[in-house]
């Protein structure tokens, strides 16, 4: 059994002892520097955190920077403020929502956490650690049990907090049986909610660099949300049940200063479904969703059977993301373009009518409604007695099923919509949707679409639209046997060959044979970037993603029979490009201070310097960093190799450094001279000026004599 990690002994390292009562940011600790404690800002704003509705109502000029500060208009974070009292102004200006405890029965054990074949069943408890929702995927959402320490945060700059793992029974050694049924459970209903998005869900601590963003082009970043009793008492100073950021999840330079999101057990309780309601909240505000509330209420408790997430979603079975379609709402946030900002939607896994999945007797099929539009359909052949079932993803599903059977002509013979209906607060009844008929002996052919569905008008209370009805489902086909032709079909994998990103990509990924030609491939689980050509079976693009990919190949023949195989497809990350340094010439004088930055391409775009070969010029010197500088002491032309390095990848270049001097000696002579005989100032030495008088003293071409008086200049 797994051991739990606390970082640090026990819950003293930085006690924090002296939190600030009315908010989430704690003074600086003992010993921590004034720059230690101004990470996100060189000047505070504000002396201490303060609800944004009472720095709006006591220092305009204040709130008006914190607005510039998060990016908003004074007017904007005005109407946020006044209708929203949790949320908050740290000491810079940056904008944080103190979510309040709840009362929701805190069960464990919930109906929710049944094992089934899902994508997101209950796994076995010793791969409670290791679950993930979408690998391979460039953003990350990491559900944080196992304990953590976080060092010189906005939570508490220049100091430490240490953070406790999750735990039921109060022992933090080890993790029973029961925990970990909880944490899978938060991490199904969590998983479900961003389920639209191109984001890796995960109890697996990522990868260093994973959740931090360096700079704008990092494109390999997330959130962390760490579950934690009490950690360092900011769940005991805020009396809050979870506190986070606004509008970070994307921010970057100083992103993990504005990490962690916090949901605390000792508010929220210690249950599955409160802890995942909580933690897709806060994840929400990081990504920079408001609350959803009512005229009377910052927070919008729904009616049953239905929540918004970013209201009060631990009563009611069916939470979903809103647009404020409810009755009374004050807050019409689109929340799933907001969120798509940070993390994309995930491109279409099925096709329509028009490009139907095969499904064969017998198997199933998973696969995710993205968005409202989006309609999957799946062509099968049955015979007798006949069952599609359709079922969401386990957990607290927020995808409301609607089934509807096509015959060969297209004709709709069936649909299968059960309404929805509130069990309990973590369990609904009617989303899921199954359908039975009995087809002819011979076979028949028909096309299954799957869509999801609201149940009517969102302003009648306990209704929701279709908008965020969305999220995994699986598809399974029940029915009698065909008389198959005399070959019947087979299908057989294909051996791809491996992958590059952002490299041009082609591999046969099946053959088929037998049945009646011709054939129509279909496959789900794609890299992102590959599409497959249905008459050949053949996948092409230009992946985007490195990963592992297990590829279900499906083909069907003209006799509507269909088979099944199932294919790996390695992606591996594109290859660093590589190092090149360019020759460089730098102009510099004797004496002069003189700095340069040398240049190098390719690589990762980090480069360490150092001479690779001959020597820089005496007075001068190559930083680590590249810079060229110094006072040159001596003149002449210098060239030395410049070695760059990124990686395990080098490369030098030429540079050559001219130096010459910088002061100029002068003198003067004057007298009668005759044509050739100043010719004698004119030597390597010297650069000469000269003027002629307008006298002289002999006419003869040869033998005139001028007044001439020359500048000699030292070169």
């Amino acid at each position: 059994m797994n051991r739990k990690r606390t970082g640090l002994t026990a819950l003293s390292a930085v006690a924090l002892a002296g939190l600030v009562a009315v908010g989430g940011v704690v003074p600086t600790a003992a010993g921590a520097s004034a720059a230690e404690s101004q990470e996100a800002c060189e000047t505070p704003i504000l002396a201490e955190a303060d609800q944004a509705a009472e720095v709006l109502a006591e220092d305009a000029e204040a709130f008006t920077e914190a607005a510039a500060v998060n990016g908003k208009s004074t007017a904007g974070l005005s109407a946020v403020a006044r209708q929203d009292d949790t949320l908050w102004l740290d000491e810079c200006g940056m904008a944080f929502y103190r979510d309040p405890v709840h009362t929701a029965p805190d069960a464990h054990g919930t109906e929710s956490a049944q094992a089934s074949a899902g994508e997101t069943a209950l796994r076995p408890l010793s791969e409670t650690f290791e679950l993930e929702s979408r690998p391979g995927s460039q953003r990350t959402i990491y559900l944080d049990f196992l304990g953590e320490t976080v060092v010189d945060s906005a939570w508490a700059p220049g100091a430490t907090i240490v953070a406790a793992p999750y735990t039921i029974d109060a022992d933090t050694s080890t993790f029973s049986d029961a925990e970990r049924r909880e944490i899978q459970a938060v991490w199904q209903a969590v998983a479900e909610d961003y389920a639209p998005f191109n984001v890796n869900v995960t109890t697996k601590e990522p990868a260093p660099g994973a959740i931090e963003r360096t700079s704008s082009a990092d494109l390999v970043y997330g959130t962390r949300a760490v579950i934690s009793a009490d950690p360092g008492g900011l769940q005991t100073n805020c009396g809050c049940g979870g506190v986070a950021y606004g509008g970070v999840f994307s921010r970057s330079g100083d992103h993990e200063y504005y990490q962690p999101a916090w949901v605390f057990t000792k508010g929220v309780g210690t249950g599955g479904k409160n802890i995942a309601e909580a933690a897709s909240h806060e994840v929400g505000h990081n990504f920079g969703l408001g609350h959803d509330g009512t005229p009377t209420s910052g927070y919008s408790p729904g009616s049953a059977p239905w929540a918004p997430i970013m209201g009060v979603g631990y009563y009611e079975p069916i939470t979903q993301w809103s647009r404020g379609e409810y009755g009374g709402a004050n807050n019409t946030q689109d929340d799933l373009a907001i969120i798509a900002n940070g993390a994309p939607l995930m491109t279409d896994d099925h096709g329509d009518l028009a490009a139907p999945t095969a499904l064969a007797p017998g198997a199933s099929a998973n696969g995710l409604i993205s968005t409202r539009a989006d309609t999957d359909a799946f062509r099968f052949t049955g015979a007798g007695a006949t069952t599609v079932a359709v079922a969401p993803a386990d957990g607290f599903p927020n995808l409301d099923v609607s089934l509807s059977i096509r015959d060969q002509a297209g004709t709709v013979v069936a649909t299968v919509d059960p309404a929805a209906g509130k069990i309990s607060g973590s369990v609904a009844s009617g989303l899921a949707a199954v359908w039975t008929g009995t087809l002819p002996a011979e076979g028949a052919t028909y096309t299954a679409t799957i869509d999801g569905v609201g149940t009517g008008d969102p302003l009648t209370a306990g209704k929701y639209s279709d908008y965020a009805s969305l999220g995994r489902y699986q598809v399974s086909l029940t029915t009698g046997t065909v008389q198959p032709p005399t070959d019947p079909l087979t299908i057989t994998a294909g051996t791809p060959a491996a992958g590059v990103v952002g490299t041009p990509y082609s591999a046969d990924l099946a053959e088929a044979a037998g049945g009646v030609a011709p054939y129509a491939f279909s496959a789900t689980g794609l890299p992102a970037g590959l599409a497959l050509d249905s008459a050949t079976g053949v996948a092409t693009g230009v992946p985007t993603a490195a990963g592992a990919f297990d590829v279900s190949v499906s083909v069907s023949d003209s006799a509507l029979s269909g088979a099944g195989t199932t294919v790996r497809i390695v992606v591996n990350p594109a290859a660093t490009p590589a190092v090149v340094v360019a020759p460089q010439s730098v102009d510099a004088k004797v004496g002069k201070f003189k700095s340069v930055a040398l240049t190098a391409t390719g690589g990762t775009g980090t480069y360490v310097w150092s001479v690779g070969s001959g020597t820089v010029p005496a007075g001068m010197a190559l930083s680590s960093t590249g810079v060229l500088s110094g006072t040159p002491t001596q003149a002449g032309t210098f060239t030395f190799g410049a070695k760059a390095t990124s990686g395990t990848a080098s490369a030098v270049g030429t540079v050559t450094v001219k130096v010459t001097r910088t002061g100029k000696a002068t003198s003067s002579q004057s007298g009668w001279y005759s044509f050739l005989q100043w010719a004698w100032a004119d030597s390597s030495s010297w650069e000469t000026s000269s003027a002629w008088t307008t006298s002289s003293r002999s006419s003869s071409s040869f033998s005139t004599i001028w007044y001439r008086t020359f500048t000699l200049t030292s070169r």
